[in-house]
């Protein structure tokens, strides 16, 4: 997305680790990061040897691998795993919308 990138290119934003020399980009990422490096915090699958750093993403392991969920692009062959990577793909693939940074050759689906 156009106001992420250019906030993280731009403007510098970084969210740093007090106890490492890690920068997160969000501060969401940097609470994760601390949980799982710091904390030790996993969450492990329980049909496989899988194991999160964070709910959503054990969630998301599970209707991928396990029940094998898909989000079908009703204008062409290609099925999502999510139902973000859908709408990026109908927003890249069938719509053409493009926003372009003034900065840097970089272009983006989302403002």
């Amino acid at each position: 997305d156009l106001k992420r990138h250019k906030q993280i290119k731009h403007e510098g934003v970084r969210f740093p680790c007090d106890q490492c020399d890690y920068k997160a980009t969000r501060s969401t990422h940097l609470k994760n990061h601390k949980e799982s490096k710091h904390e030790g915090v996993h969450y492990p699958c329980d049909q496989c040897d899988y194991k999160a750093t964070i709910p959503k993403d054990l969630k998301r392991h599970k209707q991928i691998k396990h029940e094998g969920v898909r989000y079908p692009c009703d204008q062409c062959d290609y099925q999502a795993t999510t139902s973000g990577n859908l709408k990026s793909h109908k927003e890249r693939r069938h719509k053409g919308v493009c926003y372009s940074c003034d900065q840097f050759d970089y272009k983006a689906t989302i403002p």
